[in-house]
């Protein structure tokens, strides 16, 4: 099966910037989504109060918080290596820009991190561009690099992050999405939540998307995150517009433990929209997030039979889970697919 990760980040060590209070702050809204983790997530009832579960707590949050001052590893080696234990073909590398974290002092990450990746490992990384803030460095700034990027240096789409910059259809981002369309390349969009401070959700509901979509119908847009927690508005949206698709990168994390939820998630999705719409993602971003478990839940991952009876959600077919593995990615991404890897495994 051609395993496709749609969303995968590099970056190098922010160590240098980890003074900024707003940067402390991120590192913060990151800690308080633990004890989701352990309490929503968790496949079984959990003490909270237990000694153990509060040992395993405090570990995570000293992982997060050790990675972020010191100097952490988001690189295109350590990328290979996770691929190459969940045994993913490919991923798309995104840049994260996020000026907020140092008060505009520089970005996360950059294109050009991202370009050395990709001409590194071509048969194995594509380059997904991200030329925000659009609006505050002013459209035709963005729009050259956009065009440079897809023409000398072969990045295959891009990346739109409301919470870094504009609601998804305030109208000065009319002429990037024009530029998106002249280059003929997909549109990927963080919508649903904004996870980490500085950034705002108002900017990202999925429903911002529905006059992209009709105004830009030639461009592939991909809802990063299933706009979660607004799923179903996501759900519509993928059958009402046929060039509207949605990366389950949340599911991989939720699926470890929130089965229940992930299998409304994904079996609402696949009955209102269908299986040619749904993306597969993990949302990498060094080592506290690897492939390994992903795949597996990729793999094994089944709507229940009670929620196949009592809301008439589709099973997952083997079918099914290869256009979801990646290859609905690879076709609107115009990237060929091996024939041996094209047929979906059988049980």
């Amino acid at each position: 099966m051609f395993i496709f990760d749609c969303e995968a980040h590099l970056w190098g060590p922010m160590d240098d910037i980890n003074y900024f209070p707003t940067f402390k702050e991120y590192v913060n809204s990151l800690v308080g989504f633990q004890r989701s983790r352990f309490l929503q997530f968790a496949r079984e009832p959990v003490d909270w109060d237990s000694e153990e579960v509060q040992k395993e707590y405090k570990a995570t949050v000293d992982a997060i918080r050790a990675r972020a001052y010191a100097a952490p590893q988001a690189d295109a080696e350590s990328l290979i290596a996770s691929m190459n234990d969940g045994k993913v073909n490919m991923a798309c590398v995104i840049p994260e820009i996020m000026t907020d974290l140092s008060y505009g002092h520089r970005v996360r990450s950059t294109n050009g991190y991202v370009a050395k990746a990709i001409a590194k490992y071509p048969d194995r990384l594509v380059g997904i561009a991200n030329v925000g803030p659009v609006v505050a460095r002013g459209v035709d700034k963005a729009n050259w690099e956009l065009e440079h990027l897809v023409k000398e240096k072969g990045f295959k789409a891009c990346k739109f992050y409301p919470p870094d910059d504009v609601a998804i259809n305030d109208k000065r981002l009319w002429p990037f999405y024009n530029k998106v369309r002249e280059l003929g390349i997909p549109l990927f969009v963080h919508t649903g939540f904004s996870w980490v401070t500085p950034g705002f959700s108002h900017t990202c509901h999925p429903m911002l998307l529905e006059e992209v979509c009709f105004d830009f119908p030639e461009i592939p847009i991909v809802a990063i995150h299933m706009g979660y927690p607004f799923t179903t508005e996501t759900s519509l949206l993928a059958a009402k517009f046929q060039n509207f698709y949605a990366c389950s990168s949340l599911l991989p994390r939720f699926g470890l433990g929130y089965t229940k939820k992930a299998q409304e998630i994904l079996g609402e999705f696949l009955a209102i929209a269908g299986p040619d719409k749904l993306i597969w993602g993990v949302d990498w971003s060094g080592s506290l997030a690897g492939h390994k478990k992903a795949v597996e839940y990729l793999m094994t991952m089944q709507i229940s039979e009670e929620l196949q009876r009592d809301y008439h959600y589709p099973p997952i077919t083997q079918e099914t889970r290869a256009k979801w593995a990646g290859l609905n990615l690879a076709r609107i991404m115009k990237i060929e697919v091996p024939q041996s890897a094209q047929e979906p495994e059988k049980k």
